[in-house]
């Protein structure tokens, strides 16, 4: 079983959604919880270890863990929504699986390049 530590998210480059037991193949399987600043956070459920193998994490606490260090490493972050704002995170989350989940796109973002857009500076170069 893979090491915790090397588990990603879903990536379209590099993995193929596969059925984990939740009604077909899947992608990423997302729950809302509290962000560590205090806030509410979308996070994945379902990581991926080096081989493109997913693994359901049913731990809520695992998979906050995951999450953060997966933040810290790469520098991206996971959608956050204001305090309390649990069903706000819910319909965006549901918003998202309807529209194609992680296979249109990743879930965590580059803050630097999202606050440089929001600055209007950004640029190819970044």
């Amino acid at each position: 079983m893979a090491e915790l530590k090397t588990l990603i998210p879903f990536d379209f480059k590099k993995h193929k959604p596969q059925d984990i037991g939740l009604g077909g193949p899947s992608t990423e399987y997302l729950i809302t919880v509290d962000s560590p600043e205090g806030g509410v956070m979308v996070i994945p459920s379902i990581w991926w270890d080096e081989q493109g193998s997913p693994r359901l994490i049913d731990d809520q606490n695992t998979a906050v863990e995951l999450a953060k260090k997966y933040e810290r490493d790469s520098g991206k972050q996971f959608p956050r929504f204001g305090t309390k704002a649990y069903k706000e995170a819910d319909r965006w989350a549901a918003s998202r699986s309807k529209a194609g989940g992680a296979s249109k796109g990743a879930l965590a973002q580059d803050v630097r390049q999202e606050q440089a857009k929001a600055a209007k500076t950004f640029t190819d170069a970044l």
